[in-house]
C-alpha cells in the first residue's frame, strides 16, 4: 500500500479544514491515492477534497494544494 507523506517531516496524516468554519478540521490518510478519514462520517458530511483543496500536515507546519502530495 502506497500512501502520500509530507514532503518536509514525513508525515502521513494530513488534515482539511472547514470552509465554513475555520476551526473545524477533518484529518485524513492518503492511500493509493484514496482519502481515508480518520472519524467516522456520513457521506454527506465529508467535505470535497480536490487537487485545488489546502491540505495541512498534522505534525508540522507544511501546507499545499492537495495536487502536491500526489
Amino acid at each position: 500500500m502506497n500512501q502520500s507523506k509530507c514532503p518536509v517531516c514525513g508525515c502521513e496524516k494530513f488534515y482539511v479544514k472547514n470552509p465554513d468554519d475555520e476551526y473545524d478540521i477533518y484529518g485524513f490518510e492518503c492511500r493509493d491515492g484514496e482519502i481515508c478519514f480518520e472519524e467516522e462520517l456520513e457521506d454527506d458530511e465529508c467535505p470535497d477534497i480536490g487537487d485545488g483543496t489546502e491540505t495541512f500536515c498534522s505534525r508540522c507546519a507544511w501546507h499545499d494544494k492537495f495536487n502536491a502530495l500526489k
